[in-house]
């Protein structure tokens, strides 16, 4: 202990960062210092031999770091090496530091330095950050548990969730020796991540995983027997009686199988080791996972999507090199040909129709009267194609309706402030919020405008409002109103502007900021005072930022002998800045009501965006009728740029 003390390696700070490494021994720590992230010991090697970073210094303590704003590009490089990250977050200010140690005097409790946490946990199988996500491919994390009772351990049951978009599947198979539906599932949905129990995986499965060549990050969760399985029920329970009705009548009927239930519990549990669970599962999604060995046996076809499907099983997929070829690459699989699509969400539900194709022969006819409506309509083909790139186009990401929607709604549930950020993060995620409002508008007004009146059935329904038999809800009045509740401002700093609530969308947003106008005054108010105390002293407020506001400046020969009593903050060439106590009293107040101007708009955005979650159907279906429409534009060009001569297909 005294030669670690000697070397700085227990300091308040480092003693913070043992207990937090403990907790996630398995990844690498970025712990916040300041504006910096820094990265200390073991975790240092890993990312200066992955980044290139360089060392901070030269003592026994091996540490690198960056800047807050290069965490996910850093994040990245080490998640494409095959690690995990954890991210530790200053959860207060330097301010609130010094007041809880005021607080904490007698009792000699609590930290004494900055009180951190974990905020962000990063796996290849839990990314939901645009600037994590690399393609428009659904990421899945699964869970896999095996009945231990049936012959060889074949039965199993799955379950699934595109963490991006807060899409949850559950599913029960009873398996052949050769474990052609395992393979099937796999290869239909290429988890990036399978987690597992340990005592529970078969040997021979745990090896098949290893020898994909995809390479999906393989992570063990212990739960164990009989009392596994009773704290599987338990926490699914508590899950229901806190969200009642979020599990639907079908995946009711898959829960009364136990390994069903280890498996959604089990995925639960790892969400919650991966600071996800109050994210994702609130908002959550759930439906049964269509079969992996038979045809699946859904209704009719109607606006919310295809009906029956057929399954090909992983022999098929591989031989027809439907979403890779023989050698593992996507480039020359059947998907790559016919990927014409604009937008993200087109190109997920067109590898699904590849994966499952249609089984009805009346939805195939429909599908092939809407590829040969556009094939005929080639003008208006390309039109829609560049339009929808456009309504998507972002600020500086394209907007993927689909995880964009569920991330601001995963944001409804924090009503107050956790990570200390130097960034604006308010301004940022109303920012990204009115960008996919604006999003929305545009591909509501591009369905209802560009299409012909004589449009074939499944056209006709993906474009039409529901008050002319389409699938369309009526959005603009909704959107309007949600958008209606900001406006845009210019920002303190810099010559951008950014969103903040609207005069009387907020009481509380609103007492802030007319709190702080008063605090405004009352400086000019003291700089007035200074100006009649010294009548031939010209006085005005100066700013250095960071950290140096409202300093009077005044010309240091002017201001002669008064200089010696003021508290001079700053000389240079003749001029001088200093405080008055009654200015440094302001100054303090000023920033206090500032931090929680900013504070109270987390209640505030929690209250937005639940509105908006409150019209999850509509803008669902909406995003379900653009993904639609263009799959089948993709579907159309690939057709047209077919070499010689080629027709409809007409089947009996």
């Amino acid at each position: 202990a005294e030669y670690q003390k000697a070397q700085g390696h227990n300091t308040p700070m480092l003693m913070q960062y043992w207990k937090l490494k403990a907790a996630h021994f398995d990844k690498v720590a970025f712990f916040k210092v300041g504006k910096f992230y820094e990265i200390f010991y073991y975790d240092a090697f890993i990312a200066q031999r992955v980044c290139g970073l360089k060392w901070m210094s030269q003592d026994k303590k091996p540490h690198v770091g960056f800047p807050e704003m290069a965490k996910h590009e850093y994040a990245k490089q080490i998640l494409a090496a095959g690690f995990k990250v954890v991210v530790v977050e200053q959860v207060e200010r330097v301010v609130e530091t010094n007041q809880r140690k005021n607080e904490e005097k007698t009792s000699g409790s609590g930290p004494i330095c900055v009180e951190r946490a974990p905020c962000e946990v990063f796996t290849s199988g839990t990314l939901v950050d645009p600037e994590l996500l690399q393609g428009a491919g659904a990421r899945f994390l699964a869970y896999l548990h095996f009945e231990q009772s049936s012959k060889g351990g074949l039965d199993f049951s799955i379950c699934l969730v595109d963490c991006a978009t807060s899409q949850f599947q559950l599913g029960q198979y009873v398996d052949s020796p050769d474990r052609n539906t395992l393979r099937t599932l796999v290869a239909q949905v290429q988890p990036s991540e399978v987690v597992y129990d340990a005592e529970n995986l078969p040997g021979e499965v745990l090896s098949y995983f290893r020898r994909l060549p995809y390479r999906p990050q393989l992570s063990a969760l212990r739960q164990d027997g009989a009392s596994g399985l009773l704290g599987a029920r338990d926490r699914l329970r508590k899950y229901r009686q806190e969200h009642p009705q979020i599990f639907s009548e079908a995946v009711e009927k898959v829960l009364t199988q136990d390994s069903a239930t280890m498996a959604a519990a089990g995925l639960m549990a790892y969400l919650t080791s991966s600071l996800l669970s109050e994210r994702l599962l609130p908002m959550a999604l759930w439906s049964v996972l269509d079969g992996a060995s038979t045809a699946s046996k859904a209704g009719p076809a109607g606006p919310a999507g295809p009906g029956p499907r057929m399954v090909l099983d992983a022999t098929a997929l591989a031989a027809i090199e439907v979403v890779e070829t023989l050698e593992g690459r996507y480039e020359g699989s059947l998907l790559s040909f016919l990927d014409h699509t604009s937008t993200p969400m087109g190109y997920r539900l067109l590898r699904q129709w590849l994966c499952a194709p249609l089984y009805a022969l009346e939805e195939i006819v429909q599908r092939q009267e809407a590829v040969e409506s556009f094939l005929q309509r080639q003008e208006l083909a390309q039109q829609l194609r560049q339009s929808l790139r456009k309504c998507l186009a972002g600020t500086k990401l394209p907007v993927d309706l689909e995880r964009a929607t569920s991330r601001i709604w995963s944001y409804a549930l924090q009503a107050e402030r956790k990570a200390v950020m130097y960034e604006d993060v308010t301004a940022r995620r109303l920012g990204h919020f009115v960008e996919l409002m604006e999003a929305f508008e545009q591909c509501y007004n591009l369905l209802t405008t560009a299409f012909p009146s004589d449009l074939p059935g499944r056209l006709a329904l993906v474009a039409k409002v529901q008050k002319e038999g389409g699938s369309l809800p009526e959005l603009l009045p909704t959107i309007r109103c949600l958008k209606g509740a900001l406006v845009q401002t210019p920002m303190e700093k810099g010559n951008g502007s950014k969103f903040r609530p609207q005069d009387g969308a907020d009481p509380v947003y609103d007492e802030k900021c007319r709190q702080i106008r008063s605090t405004l005054q009352d400086l000019e108010k003291e700089l007035e005072t200074l100006r009649q105390k010294y009548p031939k002293v010209s006085f005005c407020f100066m700013h250095r930022m960071p950290g140096y506001r409202y300093e009077v400046e005044c010309d240091e020969q002017a201001i002669g002998s008064h200089a010696k009593n003021l508290d001079v903050s700053y000389r240079s060439k003749g001029k001088l800045r200093f405080y008055t106590p009654r200015i440094k009293e302001l100054l303090a107040q000023l920033e206090h009501l500032e931090d929680q101007r900013e504070d109270c708009i987390f209640p505030f955005l929690s209250k937005l965006f639940r509105d908006f979650h409150s019209h999850q159907a509509s803008f669902r279906a909406l995003i379900r009728c653009v993904s639609e429409v263009d799959a089948l534009l993709s579907l159309a060009a690939a057709s047209g740029a077919l070499c010689g001569s080629s027709c409809r297909a007409e089947l009996l």
